[in-house]
């Protein structure tokens, strides 16, 4: 990248007595000065005023530059203390949302047992009252295949002789 041609005013194109052409640059306000000469006599007075905007529009770019970085070098400090506090406020919402997260987690845990702790109550006595009923059942039909026996004695019928013939 090409240095910057110090100057302490502008740069100005000049006319010589002889019909050519100079640009002054004045480096310092003591009065160091350089001259550059443009001897072309077609073409010198196009490349001294070319010459003289180019350092002029360098040294204007040069100093904004130069106060941008100044301007950026005294937020720095701000910029990163923001940063660092949007990244301490961010971390802390973070951390509170994962705290509610896992204390939502640990509620729908605590519902999930309880529900299935009382499907397993449940459960248990509609077993309960299903084998209940099964025994009920059970003895009803043994019952109706083998009735039980009668509480009295009863005389038992006699059997007819049988005839061989």
């Amino acid at each position: 990248m090409p240095t910057a041609v110090p100057m302490s005013s502008p740069a100005t194109a000049v006319k010589n007595p002889d019909g050519t052409y100079s640009v002054r640059i004045q480096h310092t306000a003591e009065g160091s000065v350089t001259t550059v000469d443009f001897t072309n006599p077609l073409f010198g007075e196009a490349l001294a005023e070319t010459y003289a905007a180019m350092l002029n529009g360098s040294a204007k770019l040069d100093a904004v530059l130069a106060k941008t970085a100044t301007d950026v070098e005294a937020a720095l400090p701000d910029l990163q203390a923001d940063a660092k506090k949007a990244f301490a406020e961010a971390q802390t919402k973070a951390k509170a949302l994962l705290a509610d997260a896992v204390k939502d987690a640990e509620h729908i845990k605590a519902e999930a047992q309880a529900f299935f702790e009382e499907t397993k109550n449940e459960a248990e006595k509609l077993l309960d009252d299903a084998k209940t009923e099964a025994a009920k059942l059970l003895h009803a039909a043994a019952a109706k295949i083998d009735p039980p026996a009668p509480t009295t004695p009863t005389a038992a019928p006699a059997k007819a002789p049988l005839d061989e013939e």
